[in-house]
């Protein structure tokens, strides 16, 4: 009995799907499957444009590295007394992060559309980092010309030279934009510019020591900046 219901239910199964064919399901199915393949597209096209946006990234990166290097070229070119140590060390730690990008360029394109994201995110951080410091070496440069005229006594020139160096100061944390991991530090230089600035312009007896204190702050801040990407790399590699 048990065998025979089966047999009946079967068939019944049977002529039931045929009679849902008939009355449309094949349209239900196709239909079904121009879903599934629009859906497809889609998942398609914006995988591509993540690549593109991804893409247009490291180029942007590239660009705020060859002018990062032109900075670098510029200082060393100058041999400003104090920056070669600091500049020799960004130039080798710039073009490891120029491979590194384009390692990461390459990598996209087999990666998920997350993990190139992450990627790209991670080395777009550390450019606008080497980018920065190379204007931040600018800035103390400004500050270590200040020095010599302030001791001079041509304050005229060393308040010009201070000026400068706090314009170089505002462009590198505007390159940092939402990276905010060195505020402090660097407050602590726009603070010393702003008391250099003050002492020169009084002609006050102080005013090497305050600039000095202006190379001082600018130097922690480097050195910062230089320990981070070499922990950044290391991780990386």
């Amino acid at each position: 009995m048990n065998k025979a219901s089966l047999v009946i239910s079967l068939v019944s199964l049977c002529l039931a799907s045929v009679a849902y064919w008939r009355s449309g399901g094949k349209q239900d199915v196709q239909a079904l499957g121009r879903e599934v393949e629009a859906l497809r597209a889609k998942q398609k096209e914006l995988a591509e444009s993540v690549a593109q946006s991804v893409a247009a990234a490291y180029e942007r990166s590239r660009k705020r590295l060859q002018v990062a290097r032109e900075q670098l070229r510029q200082l060393k070119d100058e041999a400003v007394e104090g920056l070669e140590q600091h500049i020799k060390q960004a130039q080798e730690q710039l073009e490891a992060l120029a491979q590194r990008l384009e390692d990461g360029a390459k990598s996209a394109k087999d990666a998920t559309v997350a993990a190139a994201r992450s990627v790209e995110e991670g080395i777009a951080m550390r450019v606008r980092r080497v980018e920065a410091r190379a204007t931040l070496l600018q800035a103390k440069a400004k500050a270590t010309r200040a020095v010599g005229v302030a001791g001079k006594r041509d304050f005229l020139r060393a308040e010009q030279l201070l000026e400068q160096a706090t314009g170089l100061l505002r462009n590198a944390r505007e390159t940092l934009g939402d990276d905010h991991a060195y505020d402090q530090l660097l407050d602590a230089v726009k603070l010393a510019l702003r008391e250099a600035t003050t002492a020169v312009r009084a002609q006050a007896e102080d005013a090497r020591k305050k600039i000095e204190q202006v190379l001082a702050d600018t130097d922690r801040l480097v050195s910062t900046l230089e320990s981070d990407e070499a922990k950044a790399a290391k991780q990386a590699s």
